[in-house]
């Protein structure tokens, strides 16, 4: 893997571009090639006076003002639409009890993971066709429209729709941040601009479940969604004020290039959806709703793998503008970078379910103040994302960041496993710091050495597909951690419970467990 963002780019510009460009500065290399839509000719701004010049409209160089403007707007949603994605924690059992659906309360989870990952690889491509803004402000719209939905529901099937709702347009305020960040920030800078979102994406999935669980007890879990329209509301105007385009003056009209639904891949967008679909409901509900050999579970994978199959094909060879270039994973990090990225979220994802349960079970404490013992995990995420970008910035290098990455985060995870035995004192509470320490550190790296040796429109399908990754990583995790808890649950139960009719109560619990998961069976 390449180590530098300045030196190591030479072999792909003697691959990609004129000879004569291979003697410039990385600097004017970059300015060459902005990372911007097929609809615009400058990037995204909030204030065009201050972006005079070519290079720094690609850049962002010489306008850190409008930069910082740039990414202060983006974090509202970020924050929203994560926080969203954990806030159904705190919320699925009145939900559920509402309806008299109890055995369907993790379907709020797996349904917003369903919206995600079936959308998440779209949003690049129509970004490519139509521009930032308005897919940015489509995705806005998907979550409020989702969480009005979840509002006004009558039924525990149409809350359900609005989870599906809402993670179609969490996937694409995630994504389009990623995409404009790229847009606006030097390659040396984005490490550090890149760990700001990131602790916004951290906080909003640490605090969501503890402010749902407080909005649920003192208003309502209806409110809990419905106050989150006028939120995005709020981010959406701001977009619409703030973000400004320039239009592209085309020298060379082509009629290819023009905005047009018939340029989406919908056959592909078809497949993939349908594969990730399979996937993400294998992954989510198996060991709970059934056993990983049931028919269930081999059916889904089995539908996963082949429609997984035809969209490789489909891709390679007969799609005319591929949603997902395939020869993407051939460039030099990325298929590295999303195996890195994948580890690092699944295990922080686990840690992060699993720490709010520890303390409910071992202090008995309420779901909001356990989930205040996450601090600590945002704490080191907001430093290691720091240290990243001051690093990479400063020399330009991202391998050394991404090689001790892992080496911190383990420390968290053992001292975890060592020191943590049902007595834990405030002190030992911040042994999850260097795991968020570690996460920000894979994620910066990661993301800027993803995007090194990419062009414009690859820079946008290999996010796009970092993004999915990081999605699918996500639910794995927690799904892996709660079957680890729920085998051990029930092998200590079958163990240690001594009461009558003790097998009638394993059998009763463990059917619970298998419907709600293990933290709703404690």
């Amino acid at each position: 893997m390449p180590t530098s963002i300045d030196d190591d780019t030479a072999p792909l510009i003697a691959h990609r571009r004129d000879e004569e460009d291979i003697e410039q500065p990385y600097s004017t290399f970059l300015s060459k090639t902005p990372l911007l839509s097929e609809t615009e000719q400058g990037v995204l701004t909030s204030d065009e006076s201050s972006v005079d010049d070519a290079s720094t409209k690609s850049a962002g160089g010489g306008c850190m003002g409008s930069v910082t403007s740039i990414i202060v707007i983006l974090l509202l949603g970020e924050f929203i639409s994560n926080a969203d994605s954990t806030i159904v924690m705190a919320t699925a059992g009145p939900i559920s009890s509402e309806f008299n659906r109890l055995q369907d309360a993790s379907w709020l989870a797996t349904a917003f993971a369903l919206g995600v990952g079936s959308v998440q690889l779209i949003y690049g491509k129509l970004s490519i066709i139509y521009g930032r803004k308005p897919i940015l402000l489509v995705a806005y719209f998907l979550l409020a429209l989702g969480c009005v939905i979840c509002g006004i529901s009558p039924s525990m099937s149409t809350v359900i729709l609005g989870r599906v709702v809402s993670g179609m347009g969490g996937a694409g305020i995630m994504a389009m941040g990623s995409i404009i960040i790229l847009d606006v920030v030097p390659k040396r800078d984005l490490a550090a601009w890149r760990a700001i979102v990131n602790i916004s994406m951290t906080l909003g999935r640490s605090i969501g479940g503890p402010i749902g669980g407080w909005l649920t007890d003192t208003i309502g879990w209806r409110w809990v969604f419905l106050t989150q329209a006028p939120l995005l509301g709020i981010a959406a105007i701001l977009v619409t004020i703030f973000l400004r385009f320039t239009p592209k003056s085309t020298n060379i009209p082509n009629e290819a290039s023009k905005p047009s639904i018939r340029r989406v891949d919908i056959p592909g967008c078809l497949l993939l959806a349908t594969s990730v679909v399979s996937f993400t409901l294998l992954i989510d509900r198996g060991g709970k709703a059934f056993p990983w050999t049931s028919h269930y579970a081999l059916l889904l994978a089995g539908s996963g793998l082949t429609f997984l199959a035809t969209f490789i094909y489909y891709e390679h060879s007969v799609a005319p503008e591929p949603i997902f270039g395939l020869g993407i994973l051939r460039l030099p990090n990325v298929s590295t970078c999303y195996l890195i990225g994948m580890l690092q979220i699944a295990a922080q994802s686990s840690m992060m379910y699993t720490v709010p349960l520890y303390f409910q079970v071992t202090a008995n404490v309420p779901t909001a103040v356990a989930g205040t013992h996450l601090v600590p995990s945002v704490v080191g995420n907001a430093i290691g994302g720091l240290i990243a970008g001051w690093f990479i910035r400063r020399t330009g290098h991202y391998k050394p960041v991404l090689f001790i990455a892992g080496l911190v985060a383990s420390i968290s995870y053992l001292l975890l496993y060592l020191r943590w035995n049902g007595n834990t004192s405030v002190w030992e509470s911040l042994y999850i710091v260097p795991g968020g320490m570690g996460t920000a550190f894979a994620s910066a790296a990661s993301f800027v050495a993803l995007t090194a040796f990419c062009d414009p429109d690859e820079v946008i399908m290999a996010t796009g597909g970092y993004m999915l990754v990081f999605s699918i990583a996500m639910t794995a995790g927690v799904t892996t951690t709660n079957s680890i808890l729920t085998a051990t649950f029930k092998r200590n139960m079958t163990r240690d419970l001594t009461v009558p009719n003790a097998d009638k109560v394993r059998r009763s619990t463990f059917r619970w467990n298998l419907n709600l998961g293990i933290g709703d069976a404690y």
